[in-house]
Order: structure tokens, then C-alpha cells, then sequence
């Protein structure tokens, strides 16, 4: 096992090098094979303060109660993920998890959490890797694999787009392992392939004598050994030229074909061990291949199919709430609506993705730098433009979401999956608008504006 692995990832195979790329195809058979679910992470474990879960390799903080979660769509599934992690502390710690351990896992929450459908009654908790301490993630494994516990939880829910209420639900959740895959694949196929592209990275250059795969390699701020430092220039250009024209063979005739034949052996007509059959829609991801000795992890996706379902899935949603990159303008519904009021303020940089920036260059603690944006501005004038803004605004998406719920008709999960996101996606920014508004009627100086504008970011700094 790769301790920390999660530090840095899972590289795409086509994104290692050319010979690590050969040498995992040639020696495929040394490598598990397991279902890349398409889940949400969790991290999990204890600490100097007791129990917690967490996202924090995606920015987030150890949370050690569940309602620290806050009640919001998008923590439901990990408010529910820490009650069920709880319930079986006793057996985790009996099984060795112990202060200064953490584990990666992946969460299956709902029918479809993201675009590949799984189980329409049952979530799953899948351990992935050890990623602090020394916990042997397999005693875990063993202990809790097929085990079945009931969570009950308060969650959200929109019947319109418009509102939120409130719901106890039971969620049903079983603890699994990464499924492994063993599938009749045509090997010779895809070693074939492999075998090409190193038949073609071991062509030696006629004015240099080396490989392909050595030119591919060498760097250009750097005179290389087998050169006369006296024809380095000349060299070097022809190096330059010649590693465009490698890229170029290898990255549109052999790593497409190579990668083609690794996907239709491993990962197409494949069903998730989760959830439905290939005659009711079920299909995955990807795989991650494991050598079997070194512990070494490298991905197979197919991203074609998996990347076009996903950008379609979450193009709404995006539209919806990403945020301005720059004063430059923003197309997203959010995005305009925080950047004309940071706009109206004098400081439009604050309702973009470069607010921390900006926030940061006004001053060296938050009371100087609310000081800073606010010399200047009158409170009345504002707020009386901020309530006008955030009443069209809220037409605008009323009409928006009258469309989109006659334009939308689900016919199948994923479908039903997408529609019921976008409508939880819009109720979520009637409610933010509302209490927008709210917290503007009760400001008394613009310093109370800019909290609700960018009181998170300030929190950040």
C-alpha cells in the first residue's frame, strides 16, 4: 500500500510517461483490477479532539459532529456518512483504528450521486486506503464488509424549486470493499498495442543516434551528456522539433489505440457490482490497477463517455452558480448577481473568483481591510440598490425555472437524478436570495455588506 497516495492522487494512465505507460500494459497482469466508483470522498479518523470526518484534501475542515455539517443538500450524504461512521466506531476501533489514523472512503449516497446509477435503496461506505497512521485497512475491511446499519437523518428536500423543507429519513447503508474486476479480456490485444509504441519510442534519430523515447525525454535548459557542448545549439533545436513530432505520433496514433483497447476489454459492458444490470443502464467509470507487489495505483477512464454524461449533467447547475472569474462579466446566475453588487460598492473584484486577492491587498487584518472598502460609500444608496437587484433577480430566476421545469421530463434515473439536482440547485439560491435580503434590511454600514458579500472569504485569510 502507497501511504498518503491521496496527497497526490491517482494519475490517468495516459498521463504517465511513455514507458510507464508501456510497462503497465505489458505487465497488466500483475495489477488487480477494481471498480472505480463514482461516489463522493470521505475522509475519516481520530485525532487529539475524538472522532471526525472530513473533505479537507478538497479544502474542507474535520468536523466532529454531524450537525457542524450544517443542514444543506449538498452535506447531506456526509451529515449521514458521520452518523453511520459513529454507530460503529466501537467495531473500527476494535478492529485497530486508533488517535492519528485516517481513512479514505469512498461514498455511495442515493441512487445516482453523480452520473453512473447504483442501488435505488441502499448507499454504501466503500474503504479505499490508509492515508494517516499505520490502521491496516483490510482488518477494517473484514470486520465491517456486507454489514447492513439504518442512519436516521433530518434532510432537505424541494418538491418545486422554489422551497425547502424538512424530512427524517432512514437511510439504509452496507460497508463494502473496492469491487475487484476479472474479466475474459483479449490481453494479446492490448499488449499489442504497447508493444508498438515501444517498437516506435526505440527507433534511434539518425543525427543524434538516441531513441525516440530518449529525445522525448531529455530536457532542453540542460546540455545532455551525449552532446558536445560546442553543437548545443544546433542540437537543441533539432531535440525541440523532434520531441513536438514524438508527442505528436504518440499521443494521437498510439496512446488512443492503446487506451481503446484497455477500455473495451476492461471497462465497457461492464456493470457496477452496485447497481443495475447492462439491460437496465448500468455501466462504470473506470478501473484502477493495483500492482500486485508494489502497491503502485494508476486509473483507466473513459472519459469520452463519462466526461460528455457529466458536463451535460452538471451544465444547468453551472450555470446556475458558478462565479465570475474576473470583473470581465460572468455567465452564470450567481455569478452576475454578486458581481453587480460588489460592482455598486466600487470594488466589482470582490464578487469574483479573485475576492481573496483583492481582500488581502486592502489590508493585514479584517478590521483594516472592511476600514479600506467601505471609505467612501454610502449605506442607504447601496442598500436600496441591492434590494431592487435581488427583486428583478428573483423574477428573472423564477422565469428561469419555470422553463427549465417545462423544458425538463425525466424518462429514466439519471435523468430523474439530474432534474431533481438543478430543482434542489434553484431552491437553494431562492432561500440564499432570501437571506440575502434579510441580512441587507437589518444592515446599519456598508462593513455589514461586505460580511454578507464576502464574510466567508474574510473568514479564509
Amino acid at each position: 500500500m502507497i501511504i498518503n497516495e491521496i496527497s497526490k492522487g491517482i494519475a490517468h494512465i495516459e498521463d504517465l510517461s511513455y514507458k510507464d505507460i508501456i510497462n503497465v500494459v505489458i505487465n497488466l497482469p500483475d495489477y488487480q483490477i477494481t471498480e472505480k466508483v463514482d461516489g463522493a470522498q470521505i475522509l475519516f479518523g481520530i485525532d487529539e479532539n475524538g472522532f471526525y470526518t472530513s473533505r479537507e484534501t478538497k479544502g474542507g475542515d474535520r468536523i466532529y459532529n454531524e450537525a457542524d455539517y450544517g443542514i444543506e443538500f449538498s452535506s447531506t450524504y456526509k451529515r449521514s456518512a458521520h452518523k453511520l461512521l459513529e454507530q460503529v466506531l466501537p467495531v473500527l476501533k476494535g478492529a485497530g483504528l486508533r488517535s492519528g489514523d485516517q481513512v479514505e472512503a469512498e461514498v455511495l449516497y442515493g441512487h445516482v450521486p453523480n452520473v453512473v446509477p447504483y442501488s435505488a435503496d441502499t448507499n454504501y461506505l466503500i474503504f479505499l486506503r490508509t492515508t494517516e497512521g499505520t490502521v491496516n485497512i483490510d482488518r477494517l475491511k473484514q470486520k465491517l464488509d456486507g454489514q447492513s446499519v439504518s442512519v436516521s437523518l433530518v434532510t432537505p428536500f424541494t418538491d418545486d424549486g422554489r422551497n425547502i423543507g424538512l424530512q427524517e429519513q432512514i437511510n439504509h447503508w452496507k460497508f463494502a470493499r473496492v469491487p475487484i474486476i476479472e474479466k475474459n479480456y483479449e490481453f494479446h490485444l492490448v499488449k499489442d498495442s504497447a508493444t508498438k509504441m515501444a517498437k516506435f519510442l526505440n527507433v534511434k534519430d539518425t543525427l543524434t543516434g538516441q531513441t525516440y523515447l530518449t529525445l522525448s525525454e531529455t530536457p532542453l535548459n540542460k546540455i545532455p551528456k551525449w552532446i558536445e557542448p560546442s553543437s548545443w545549439k544546433e542540437i537543441k533545436e533539432h531535440i525541440k522539433e523532434s520531441k513536438e513530432l514524438i508527442r505528436v505520433v504518440i499521443e494521437t496514433e498510439h496512446i488512443p489505440y492503446l487506451k481503446e483497447a484497455l477500455l473495451n476489454g476492461l471497462v465497457r459492458n461492464t456493470p457496477s457490482s452496485f447497481g443495475p444490470t447492462l439491460e437496465e443502464g448500468g455501466w462504470i467509470e473506470g478501473v484502477v490497477l493495483r500492482h500486485r507487489a508494489t502497491g503502485k495505483m494508476v486509473k483507466l477512464v473513459d472519459k469520452d463517455v463519462f466526461g460528455t454524461v457529466r458536463e451535460a449533467a452538471w451544465e444547468k447547475r453551472n450555470m446556475l452558480t458558478e462565479r465570475a472569474r474576473s470583473i470581465a462579466g460572468s455567465n452564470s446566475f450567481l455569478g452576475k448577481l454578486y458581481l453587480d453588487m460588489a460592482t455598486s460598492i466600487g470594488h466589482p473584484e470582490l464578487g469574483t473568483m479573485q475576492a481573496k486577492s483583492y481582500l488581502r491587498k486592502a489590508g493585514t487584518i479584517t478590521e483594516e481591510r472592511l476600514d479600506t472598502l467601505s471609505a467612501g460609500v454610502d449605506i442607504d444608496t447601496v442598500r436600496s440598490y441591492w434590494l431592487s437587484l435581488l427583486d428583478i433577480r428573483e423574477e428573472d430566476l423564477g422565469r428561469d425555472l419555470d422553463k427549465y421545469v417545462e423544458d425538463t421530463a425525466a424518462k429514466n434515473p439519471l435523468e430523474e437524478a439530474i432534474r431533481q439536482r438543478t430543482l434542489q440547485t434553484f431552491a437553494s439560491i431562492f432561500e440564499k436570495i432570501g437571506n440575502i435580503r434579510e441580512d441587507t434590511e437589518i444592515a446599519t454600514d456598508i462593513n455589514d455588506l461586505l460580511i454578507i458579500l464576502v464574510g466567508k472569504q474574510l473568514g479564509e485569510i
